[in-house]
């Protein structure tokens, strides 16, 4: 069974009828791959920054998406700056192809 068979079934029981999207799926799946006894680490998230920020800047609620690397970034001011000047950059960037 597929991991997203698996997660539709569970949302069957739930009389929850429309399908995941794939996004639902692949984060899902990072939770399921983080879930650990220790946190993460500064170095996990500057591997992971980048698509965080990019799902961000499109709109998608990385909350949802990338949890645990959302709790560390409230969590470590270093992290949050490394964050914060990425996401200008992008912004910026973004802001010049319009």
């Amino acid at each position: 069974m597929s991991a997203r068979n698996f997660i539709q079934s569970i949302r069957d029981n739930f009389k929850r009828k429309e399908p995941l999207s794939d996004e639902v799926v692949e984060g899902f799946l990072r939770v399921l791959e983080k879930v650990r006894t220790e946190d993460v680490t500064c170095e996990e998230v500057f591997t992971q920054l980048d698509e965080y920020v990019e799902k961000e800047v499109d709109g998608k609620d990385t909350s949802r998406l990338m949890p645990l690397l959302r709790e560390h970034l409230d969590m470590c001011s270093d992290c949050f700056d490394e964050y914060k000047a990425l996401l200008k950059v992008i912004e910026k960037s973004s802001e010049k192809k319009l």
